[in-house]
């Protein structure tokens, strides 16, 4: 029998449960200034939510169960892979102007409580008694529909990418000995942001694989189609927020003083912005159809000589451009 705490979809209990875990990291990061747990505050409180909702709801279904175990294995691998990488590396470049802002830094603790709580709504509802306990008119509808299996699909192959991207740059970074050096193999020489790519992949895998029961069910159970907002706002935040935009210019600028650029713009003309495509046939292709199809807006962009790092409000040392994805 399900246990109903707060609410039949678990959307209250989640959300308390993410702003104390998530002040519990800040006031650790804050007291003793130390960047390791931040990212790792993020994962694991993914696989935390995961688990706690799969043993309050106590169906068991093997929708629910696979779910929750690509949730856990999702958020083990980047809070684990995040802490590692921090522990070498010592600090984390992104926090150097508001690790010591008490309001800043909380700032991004409170971004990433909302984060954390829409990227789980798809496991959230999946695991909550209204739509998976038929005493509250929920249903078990038979595992092994389209949507299960695109969804499975796309989180595997985009986990793997992910992880894959992940270990890639982490390796070039530890034997990188030039600024002017710039990850350009393996997953990076078919994108510029693979890491990127797989998280959207999850994201959509994740929706799709939790979405059957909302398909097929009574009127009570369309509240879960909300859990779109989780691919939405990944892909917002990776394209046009926090990721891309962060990411692209701020590279691209730094490869420009480095004196560095002619080989760097061939690296852009011949290496997707996101979507994985060989180089050899994304290089000859029309601007068009690589500013439309294969997403290389104008706002990744940077022309030398027009764009000033300043108006852009790009700082050289500022944790942005330390902090490329692709350099």
């Amino acid at each position: 029998m399900a246990v109903k705490v707060l609410d039949n979809y678990y959307l209250a209990i989640t959300a308390i449960i993410t702003v104390l875990y998530q002040l519990i990291f800040f006031t650790v990061a804050y007291g003793f200034q130390i960047d390791s747990v931040t990212d790792f505050g993020g994962g694991s409180n993914v696989a935390l939510l995961a688990i706690l909702t799969f043993i309050f709801c106590q169906t068991w279904y093997v929708r629910q169960i696979v779910a929750t175990i690509f949730a856990i294995l999702w958020g083990a691998r980047l809070g684990l892979f995040c802490l590692y990488r921090m522990l070498k590396s010592g600090t984390d470049s992104r926090f150097d102007n508001i690790r010591k802002s008490f309001m800043s830094f909380l700032g991004f603790f409170i971004f990433q409580m909302i984060w954390v709580w829409t990227i789980s709504l798809p496991v959230t509802f999946l695991n909550s008694p209204r739509i998976s306990d038929k005493k509250e008119g929920g249903n078990d509808v038979q595992f092994g529909s389209v949507t299960d299996i695109i969804g499975i699909i796309l989180f595997i192959v985009g986990i793997l990418i992910e992880s894959i991207a992940d270990i890639q740059k982490f390796v070039f970074r530890q034997k990188r000995t030039s600024p002017k050096q710039f990850i350009n193999t393996g997953l990076w020489s078919w994108s510029r942001h693979p890491n990127y790519f797989g998280e959207i992949m999850i994201r959509i895998g994740m929706f799709l694989l939790c979405l059957q029961p909302t398909i097929t069910g009574g009127i009570g159970t369309n509240a879960a189609y909300a859990s779109i907002a989780s691919p939405i706002i990944t892909i917002f935040l990776l394209m046009f927020l926090s990721g891309m935009p962060l990411n692209e210019r701020p590279a691209h600028e730094r490869q420009w003083k480095n004196g560095n650029w002619s080989e760097y713009s061939k690296h852009l003309k011949r290496t997707s912005v996101l979507i994985p495509f060989p180089p050899s046939l994304y290089e000859p292709l029309p601007q068009i159809i690589k500013s439309t199809l294969f997403l290389e807006f104008s706002i990744y962009r940077f022309v030398p000589n027009s764009d000033n790092s300043d108006q852009n409000g790009l700082t050289r040392e500022s944790g942005s451009v330390e902090e490329t994805n692709n350099s």
